[in-house]
């Protein structure tokens, strides 16, 4: 019987506890934590081979739309809001419009890379989706995006004439009050059509690899449905894609209580019928400060679910706390 799934995520040999060893040393400090797969690290081939040999599948990340740079080397790739003026920076985050072709060409190009050059086990797709920074209790939640380019993509794809509509602020009242479901459909496939290429790429080059993906941990009634609306993840339709399902259920950034993780999870298999191996907090915020009982806490609860196939930790760098690599090693020996 394969042993569950468990990583803290974010493994690197420049982190102290792996600083000095040997690459079997780091490999062996690392499983003695109860780790029985690896996010990171793939980078250098000895020790991939080291994690394989250990019987520990690696696993890499692909960030997808995503990034300041692009607004300035893709103007077109930064979103417009239903108040007809580009998206604005939101702290550190960056949000990508996903029908830019450019940007969906060239991110197809970096994950082909990926898997051809280095020999991972699979893939977990993050940051894809419409823009929205959601890691707070209220998060804002901006209506993108009614460029000229993705209003013409969307009345070509669906037939719906929108006239003489001329701005980016008549045609968002014009498509919220009147098109809103297909709106909300069209950027839901936005979303999913791009997930199909990714699997359809790296399952040629890999075909045993896993893809999978980070999802924003909303139910379909939380924020009045903005899991579809905003962000344009949906779950039933990304199934046919995905292999692994990772909500990021990061409950204290949330302002949620531990058990909000075990709920999010158990939607999210409802929907999918896929693998859910969710994704908690260990890191420490000022705004969302995180103690070592609340993490052994989050980490019962997402365990004790029956929807959860695996763990995952964000991040090992948090996990490295003393008193939470206890709590890690507690849970993950159970």
């Amino acid at each position: 019987m394969k042993p569950k799934p468990k990583s803290l995520y974010g493994f690197s040999s420049k982190l102290p506890p792996f600083a000095g060893k040997t690459i079997a040393e780091q490999v062996s400090l690392f499983q003695s934590w109860g780790n029985t797969v690896v996010f990171g690290g793939y980078q250098d081939p000895s020790m991939v081979e080291a994690f394989h040999q250990a019987g520990m599948p690696v696993y890499a990340e692909l960030g997808c739309f995503v990034g300041q740079g692009w607004w300035t080397r893709v103007p077109a790739s930064r979103p417009v809001t239903d108040d007809g003026k580009p998206l604005e920076t939101d702290d550190w985050y960056h949000g990508l419009n996903p029908t830019t072709p450019q940007v969906r060409q060239e991110r197809l190009e970096a994950l082909e890379t990926l898997v051809t050059e280095h020999d991972i086990d699979g893939v977990w797709l993050d940051f894809i989706r419409w823009p929205c920074h959601w890691e707070f209790p209220k998060p804002h939640l901006p209506r993108t995006s009614f460029d000229r380019d993705t209003l013409s993509l969307f009345g070509r794809d669906t037939g719906i004439d929108l006239g003489a509509t001329a701005d980016a602020i008549a045609a968002a009242r014009t498509i919220l009050e009147r098109y809103e479901e297909e709106w909300t459909r069209w950027r839901c496939d936005q979303i999913t059509s791009w997930v199909a290429e990714a699997r359809a790429l790296v399952k040629r080059i890999r075909p045993r690899a896993l893809l999978g993906m980070f999802s924003v941990p909303w139910r379909l009634a939380d924020y009045e449905g903005s899991i579809l609306k905003i962000v344009g993840q949906d779950y039933r339709a990304l199934a046919q894609h995905v292999d692994v399902f990772s909500p990021m259920v990061y409950h204290k950034m949330c302002g949620h209580r531990a058990e909000w993780i075990a709920e999010v999870m158990e939607e999210v298999d409802a929907l999918t019928g896929k693998p859910v191996w969710p994704i908690i907090q260990s890191v420490d915020q000022d705004s969302a400060p995180l103690s070592a009982k609340a993490y052994g806490q989050a980490l019962d609860v997402a365990l004790q679910s029956s929807a959860a196939e695996g763990i995952l930790v964000f991040t090992l760098q948090g996990a490295l706390d003393p008193a939470n690599l206890e709590m890690t090693k507690r849970a993950f020996a159970s």
